[in-house]
């Protein structure tokens, strides 16, 4: 997962999942927490490489194995239906993605409090979607209390915080309030830069300008 997260390896890291995929199989069995956890992991990585179609199906017996397992409203099921909503993101798919976010966002809400780290990065998803969805001002609105709650809760230069704060400035910007975005997307790449470095791919993106995401990975204890 560190090799996954820093960029830079020169491991496969593709081939090392599939294949600790398949040992953690042998070991636990399929339905395992340990080997559910490890599905949607490597689930979503498939997913920032372009796999979409086995992502999908991964990410999807991964959400039924964890129902089965936990039930139906336990915060780690429902934490995934925002796996699901970013593979339909990428896929094309806004409303239904939007849908998934937003459920996500609900769901763990109600059962983890506003200000729980896992409902900060559905809550940054949920913006996100409503931002492709033209609802800019829903998606400032959400961005701006996001941020809020995540200094207060992870503080100021969490990662976390720090996307939510890019996040933010992208939603001023499609707003056209152009001065407090430019400001905020300043201060957040200073912030990444100091807690990741320059070379992060965080850090790379957020320059880009590249919409951060959050995808859900559940504990693997």
């Amino acid at each position: 997962m560190c090799y996954r997260r820093e960029g830079g390896h020169t491991q496969d890291v593709g081939q090392l999942m599939a294949e600790l995929m398949g040992q953690l199989e042998q070991v636990h069995g399929r339905e395992h927490f340990r080997t559910l956890a490890f599905v949607t992991n490597y689930a979503n990585y498939l997913r920032e490489h372009g796999d979409l179609g086995r992502a999908r199906d991964l990410i999807g017996e991964a959400e039924v194995g964890y129902r089965a397992l936990l039930g139906p409203a336990h915060p780690v099921a429902t934490g995934m239906l925002a796996n699901t909503g970013l593979v339909m993101q990428v896929a094309g798919e806004r409303a239904e993605a939007m849908s998934m976010f937003e459920s996500a966002l609900a769901g763990l809400t109600a059962t983890l409090g506003p200000d729980h780290p896992w409902v900060l990065g559905c809550a940054l998803n949920a913006a996100s979607a409503r931002n492709f969805d033209s609802r800019i001002a829903d998606a400032v609105e959400l961005s701006r209390d996001t941020l809020r709650r995540a200094r207060h809760t992870l503080g100021h230069e969490h990662p976390l915080t720090l996307s939510c704060q890019v996040a933010l400035a992208a939603d001023l910007r499609a707003s056209r309030e152009h001065e407090e975005a430019g400001k905020l997307e300043e201060d957040g790449l200073l912030g990444l830069t100091r807690t990741l470095g320059a070379q992060h791919p965080h850090t790379l993106s957020a320059r880009q300008r590249t919409r951060p995401y959050w995808d859900f990975e559940p504990y693997l204890g």
